[in-house]
């Protein structure tokens, strides 16, 4: 079940644009590309599109930077051994290996330390420090961790280690007191890029040690900033455009066999590569071994050890995701099997037996699938468990943390990505407290997830000018998204699944005159539906595919809509009178149940804020409709209110209505209850029958008001149910003026229930029931707008 999407075209100063577009030289889309990204004026245009060197600020502007690089340069000058303390994620390995090859290229007497995720957790621990002091090291430098190391902090100087702690974290309020902290978020830093990965902090230490660009480790530094999803975005948008340039053109033993093991020899590597090809790889180490491995990988000149330390992260990395799959199936059994989850804004997922070194990834796949902050936690069996958590857009994580640090161990992270521990007992009050924050903090909108869309283009604006313009925008990434297009009213000519796994979909697309190669990546579910359409809109991104020496455009598609008709799973929105007059635009409301109308006729007409706002129809049994309130004007929109008793009721009054825009699906909890009712009552089980015969056969003669008490909490449709069918297979015999008195019929025979018509009908009317709650009320997002959208379109 994904939640659909809303998509959002980006509005920008039209005037602005095409000034901006002469002044620059460029076409007026790439101008509003260059406009939506804050570059309004030709000097920010320039520096964006033709970047140099000379765009890194000075390091020194870092607060502490100057402590930090005197201390290294006299451990250097007294011969003191220096261990780098680093993490064992992609950005904490390239750190790691970053910092040491750079103390090594200076004559430090320095190694490195990763801690080891499963028995020694996140960041510095006292048994390690102890046994660097041991060992005869006199300074510690962090990589990627320690800003939260208040206690360790005192640990070390109180056993006579210096210590500096480089990170980008959120700080917590009370700072460690090490030697020297750089960390561009610390207050009084005024250092201008806040973004940095722990990576970049470390790039920047260097080149404060180097007193120049240290253009030979960039490399490093970009695949640390894309793997750890900084935003690429000023200073770490050149460091990945350089990188990006070492890799491409003389990469180093370790990289060179990460190219190798991912397939992409031969081909330009991009930011795209890093973040889907070399970050899991780098990752599966930590995660599932030591980040040891990676930092070996990244930093031997042995082109052979090089391969050997690469194909085995690339089988833990085919490991990783073997795991990842088992406990993502695992988890949304969990969710699903606890539907009051979902009723709730945030989710937490405990159980024990799972990897905490994958359950990050995971909770990345559950928000995909759910669109909910997602708290993973492995529980390990003695009481307590550790956590991977991932947000969404509108939730600060480690701020929502922060208010709950009561009922937490060890805690970190930023607003979209966090960690802890956390006692067993307390997952369930830290589950209310995080839903309570969430309530307060995120609204319906932000409940939906949304593409941002840079222009709605008509494909006669496509040339391959236009797409080689584009690519002075990259690298893409996380805060520098590649520019996404929308067409609408396409013809779908050609369909087909392809992949390895048959998991994508390949098509063709057309209007007027002009076709459109698309590829639609883990989309192939969704043939069967696209089939259907007559016409679809698509938003994706432009790119220009090589193939056999043939260069076509092509479509890489991120989501698709029935043209004109957008259907929006609102199921469970609580009150429904309020979801209605919390909507802007005009309705039409489908009813089912005239009891249902006339409640929202009762609490919606007559304020004059509402007046000429809906219009409610009701849907008869033998399929037509008819207009009981509010205005006579059609709308674009169309509610379902409640659930038919057939699907083909629904069928027919959804032919009348021809909704143009919007359907909004609303029915949810009561109408749950409604089939809940038809369960019992319509069609009573058969101990119902059995024990109401006894009874009968008991008493010889019992009125309706006695069935009635006795047969409690059957509703007196139930019990009329039941005394229809034995009058009418002759099992009682009616008395009186009225009926309403029955007598066992001593003569009869044995006969099966099915023969009496009226369970005949009530059979036919629950099946019809269940077939309408199958499709429209137990149905995942995905699988009631399959069957929903074609009815619509027909």
């Amino acid at each position: 079940m994904q939640t659909p999407k809303r998509w959002v075209v980006l509005e920008a100063d039209e005037l602005e644009v095409h000034a901006l577009a002469d002044k620059v030289g460029v076409s007026p889309i790439l101008a509003r590309l260059l406009w939506r990204r804050g570059l309004r004026t030709a000097e920010d245009a320039q520096r964006f599109l033709y970047p140099g060197r000379e765009g890194f600020s000075d390091p020194f502007l870092m607060r502490d930077m100057d402590k930090a690089v005197a201390r290294i340069r006299q451990a250097i000058d007294r011969r003191e051994r220096i261990m780098i303390y680093g993490d064992y994620d992609a950005d904490g390995a390239t750190s790691t290996a970053l910092l040491f090859l750079a103390l090594q290229g200076i004559d430090a007497d320095v190694e490195y330390y990763i801690p080891d995720r499963f028995s020694e957790g996140y960041g510095l621990n006292g048994p390690a420090l102890q046994e660097a002091k041991e060992r005869g090291f006199d300074l510690v430098i962090t990589v990627d961790n320690g800003i939260s190391a208040v206690e360790e902090a005192r640990l070390a100087a109180e056993i006579g280690l210096d210590l500096i702690v480089t990170d980008h974290h959120t700080p917590p309020e009370v700072l460690p007191d090490a030697y020297a902290i750089l960390n561009p978020k610390q207050p009084g830093c005024n250092y201008p890029e806040k973004m940095l990965a722990g990576v970049g902090v470390a790039w920047k230490l260097v080149q404060a040690l180097y007193e120049r660009v240290p253009d030979e480790f960039l490399d490093l530094a970009a695949i640390g900033t894309v793997a750890d999803l900084a935003p690429l975005t000023g200073e770490n948008r050149l460091i990945t455009m350089f990188g990006l340039d070492a890799i491409n053109v003389v990469p180093r033993p370790g990289v060179r066999a990460l190219v190798e093991v991912a397939g992409l020899t031969g081909k330009k590597v991009t930011a795209g590569h890093i973040g889907f090809s070399f970050g899991p790889r780098i990752n599966a180490a930590g995660r599932l071994d030591s980040a040891t491995y990676a930092v070996e990988l990244l930093t031997t000149i042995d082109p052979d050890k090089a391969r050997e330390l690469a194909e085995f992260l690339d089988a833990r990395n085919r490991e990783r995701q073997e795991i990842g799959e088992s406990i993502f199936e695992q988890a949304v059994a969990l969710i699903e099997a606890n539907p009051d989850w979902l009723d709730g804004r945030v989710l937490v997922v405990p159980s024990k037996g799972w990897n905490e070194g994958v359950i990050g990834i995971v909770a990345s796949r559950i928000v995909e699938r759910y669109y909910r902050p997602t708290l993973m936690i492995a529980l390990n069996g003695e009481g307590g468990g550790k956590s991977s958590a991932r947000s969404i857009h509108g939730f600060d994580l480690y701020a929502a943390l922060s208010q709950c640090a009561d009922l937490l161990g060890h805690y970190g992270g930023h607003k979209m990505a966090a960690g802890f521990s956390i006692a067993e007992e307390r997952i369930d009050e830290l589950r209310r407290r995080m839903n309570d924050i969430a309530q307060e903090v995120l609204t319906p909108e932000d409940m939906q997830p949304k593409i941002d869309v840079d222009m709605v283009l008509d494909l006669n604006d496509l040339n391959f000018d236009l797409v080689e313009q584009m690519e002075r925008l990259a690298p893409y990434g996380f805060g520098n998204p590649s520019p996404r297009f929308s067409f609408q009213g396409l013809d779908l000519e050609q369909i087909r699944v392809v992949g390895k796994d048959a998991a994508h979909l390949q098509m063709r697309v057309k209007r007027a005159n002009r076709q459109l190669d698309c590829i639609a990546f883990r989309r192939s579910a969704d043939q069967p539906l696209l089939e259907s359409l007559a016409s679809i809109d698509l938003v994706g991104e432009l790119s220009i595919n090589e193939w056999n020496g043939r260069r076509s455009l092509q479509l890489q598609v991120g989501d698709w809509r029935a043209n004109g008709v957008q259907c929006f799973d609102k199921r469970g929105c609580g009150d429904k009178a309020v979801w209605l007059e919390t909507r802007k635009e005009p309705l039409t409301v489908l009813f089912f149940q005239e009891a249902n109308l006339r409640e929202i006729e009762k609490r919606l007409f007559g304020y004059p804020w509402n007046e000429g706002k809906y219009r409610l129809v009701l849907a008869d049994a033998e399929g037509g409709t008819r207009l009981l309130a509010g205005s006579e004007e059609p709308t674009d929109h169309l509610v379902l209110y409640d659930l038919p008793a057939t699907l083909s009721q629904l069928e027919s009054a959804l032919r009348q209505m021809e909704p143009h825009g919007n359907v909004y699906v609303i029915y949810g909890e009561a109408d749950e209850n409604y089939f809940r009712h038809a369960q019992v009552n319509w069609l009573p089980v058969r101990d119902a029958f059995t024990y109401a015969y006894r009874y009968l056969k008991r008493m010889g003669t019992v009125t309706h008001e006695q069935m009635l008490t006795e047969m409690r909490p059957l509703t007196a449709e139930g019990v009329e149910t039941i005394l229809s069918v034995f009058t009418e297979l002759e099992f009682v015999l009616p008395e009186g003026d009225d009926g309403k008195r029955y007598t066992g019929n001593p003569n009869a025979g044995r006969r099966e229930l099915s023969e009496a018509p009226t369970y005949q009908r009530q059979a036919e009317r629950f099946r019809h029931l269940t077939d309408v709650r199958g499709k429209l009320l137990a149905a995942s997002t995905d699988t009631l707008r399959e069957w929903l959208v074609p009815q619509l379109l027909r």
